[in-house]
């Protein structure tokens, strides 16, 4: 058990390279047309995975239409919030700050699946949320009250899409299987900004912008870590239950806070931090205190879904 935690750890220390290496993307291209890239690429490794591993599942016509729609939710349209976000207001802020996402994919799960709390998860939310407010007056400091804001919303909006996608997604990862279900989503996501580069946005020229440090970041992204680190994710599934699994984020956020600032040298408040803790203090108090965060109506005490699962990085 050691080894494989020592594993989930290393996993998201690597994951915490993706914040870094998106932003050098879309400091060379336009958010959107990065976006099309990247689940063009992942997409359709997870579907040649699929067709030479002879894994695909026949699912009827509203099912796959139903994942499109889940993956274009995710991975298009929360992207769009996400990596907004990110440009806007940098590394730092932006790993600080989705740290806040297990909590909004608690909440969710509460709302859309009537899934019953213990006690301890109505101190964690408000702590992580006080966290968050915290996190903004910090980025107000080093930065401007129209910053701070703007990329409060966006990744907020962004990370609430994305949990919004994944509450709903765990039906259709049980009937075809993880792989299948990320590569129709994905490949989804991509056709559709595709489609709005070639009516809309008019960006493929701006491909020749990228510098050879620009390829290699959206290799990393989209091989690295869209591909190979939920696929070790999902492994680590099998073998950690998913509330200990999602402990590991923190290392996540201290990854890419690290690379950040190490990379772009973005300048950082101790109220930034201060936030950024209580969020993670509150990741912390909702997964680690019991073996059985949620109940289910009706039903008898259960351990939390392993398909709840915060889903790291999707935004980034």
């Amino acid at each position: 058990m050691g080894k494989l935690f020592l594993i989930a750890a290393l996993l998201q220390i690597l994951w915490g390279l993706t914040p870094t290496a998106s932003n050098i993307v879309i400091s060379e291209i336009p958010v959107e047309l990065y976006i099309a890239l990247r689940w063009t690429i992942s997409g359709f490794i997870f579907a040649a995975y699929i067709v030479l591993t002879g894994g695909w599942k026949k699912v009827s016509f509203g099912t796959l239409v139903r994942v499109s729609a889940l993956g274009i939710l995710a991975y298009g349209i929360a992207s769009i919030g996400t990596l907004y976000g990110l440009k806007t207001g940098g590394v730092t802020n932006f790993a600080l700050m989705t740290a806040l996402g297990p909590a909004i994919t608690s909440l969710l799960a509460i709302l859309v699946l009537k899934e019953r709390p213990r006690w301890i998860f109505y101190f964690a939310l408000p702590v992580s949320i006080l966290g968050l407010l915290i996190l903004v007056a910090g980025k107000y400091q080093v930065s401007s009250l129209t910053v701070a804001g703007q990329s409060m919303l966006f990744i907020l909006a962004g990370c609430a899409l994305e949990a919004l996608a994944f509450v709903f997604s765990k039906k259709f990862k049980t009937q075809m299987g993880t792989a299948q279900y990320l590569a129709i989503a994905q490949i989804s996501a991509a056709l559709l900004m595709w489609s709005l580069q070639i009516g809309v946005f008019h960006q493929t020229d701006k491909l020749v912008l990228l510098s050879s440090r620009g390829i290699a970041a959206t290799v990393f992204v989209s091989v690295v870590a869209c591909v190979l680190c939920y696929g070790v994710l999902y492994w680590l599934l099998n073998h950690i239950d998913g509330h200990r699994l999602a402990l590991f984020d923190g290392f996540h956020t201290l990854s890419a806070v690290i690379f950040g600032w190490l990379v772009f040298h973005e300048a950082v408040s101790y109220l930034m931090l201060v936030g950024g803790f209580l969020i993670l203090t509150g990741l912390i108090m909702g997964n680690l205190i019991s073996n059985s965060m949620f109940t289910f109506t009706g039903k008898t005490k259960t351990n939390q879904s392993k398909e709840n699962l915060p889903a790291s990085g999707i935004g980034t």
